[in-house]
């Protein structure tokens, strides 16, 4: 009987499981040899690299935002265009009140035909006084800063609670009052503001925003109010009018002058002779 011969398979070549492993273990070999450079990289190498690539694919380097957090938020209003530089300035001003610690001397209100600055009475004269006191300077020259940036016309009231005055210089809270709006009003042309631009007047007791009756209803009636018109009817001719000079010197600012307006040159059709599209270019006058 013959025997059968046994087939012998012999496979060539590697299994499956192993070329899988060895694929495993180059990626790890590769993995650890990156860690490696990464972790011995020089610091000034790896941020041109890194520029590089943010040069490549568009980044920015440092995105820009569309907030500016150092900045004051204006709240929307009616106001446009110039306006809106006055409510932007008027931010900036009632941080300067802020950071000076007046905000219970100065109060600033934004109305639909103006803003309206209130100063306390007291903050800024002695009793029965018109003489401006030292403190308050300060912010009146940040005032006259910003009333000089726009061609407005500003009105400075003055107001005194009901008790009565009768004084050698002030016969009655009429010439008070009076003589307390001239005052602030001669500072801030002293500081530079036209004169033409300002007008003082003394209201004495007769418009309270107070009850009289308390104490604290008379102080609050103490005040000098400062109001800036925002409307364009109020625009003033720049024209010289006399005005006595004040006693307080200070560097006078020279108002902001508006950029001239460029004049539009005309136009007319053309065809680029290159791209054949059409374009424009001026007429020579």
């Amino acid at each position: 009987m013959a025997k059968r011969k046994k087939n012998i398979i012999i496979k060539q070549g590697l299994d499956d499981w192993v070329m899988t492993y060895g694929d495993m273990m180059s990626l790890l070999l590769t993995f650890f040899v990156l860690i490696v450079s990464f972790s011995s990289m020089q610091e000034s190498k790896f941020k041109a690299a890194a520029n590089s690539l943010q040069v490549a694919f568009g980044v920015l380097a440092a995105p820009e935002s569309v907030i500016d957090f150092a900045k004051p938020l204006i709240p929307k209003s009616e106001f446009g265009g110039e306006d809106s530089d006055v409510l932007y300035e008027v931010r900036e001003l009632e941080k300067a009140i802020l950071e000076a610690d007046l905000d219970k001397q100065v109060a600033v209100e934004v109305r639909d035909d103006g803003v309206l600055f209130r100063l306390n009475a007291p903050f800024l004269f002695k009793s029965g006084g018109a003489e401006l006191a030292e403190e308050p300077k300060g912010i009146l020259t940040e005032m006259s800063r910003f009333f000089t940036k726009f061609p407005y016309k500003i009105e400075v009231e003055g107001h005194t609670d009901n008790v009565p005055i009768n004084s050698g210089r002030f016969p009655s809270n009429w010439e008070l009052s009076a003589a307390r709006a001239v005052t602030v009003a001669r500072y801030f042309q002293s500081a530079g503001m036209p004169p033409e631009r300002i007008a003082a007047t003394g209201y004495g007791e007769f418009h309270p925003i107070a009850d009289n009756a308390t104490p604290e209803g008379r102080e609050n009636n103490r005040r000098v109010e400062i109001f800036l018109h925002l409307n364009r009817e109020d625009l003033v001719r720049q024209k010289e009018l006399p005005f006595s000079e004040s006693p307080i010197q200070l560097e006078k600012i020279e108002p902001t002058a508006a950029p001239a307006k460029q004049e539009k040159v005309p136009v007319r059709p053309i065809i680029n002779p290159v791209t054949g599209k059409l374009g424009v270019l001026p007429i020579n006058k």
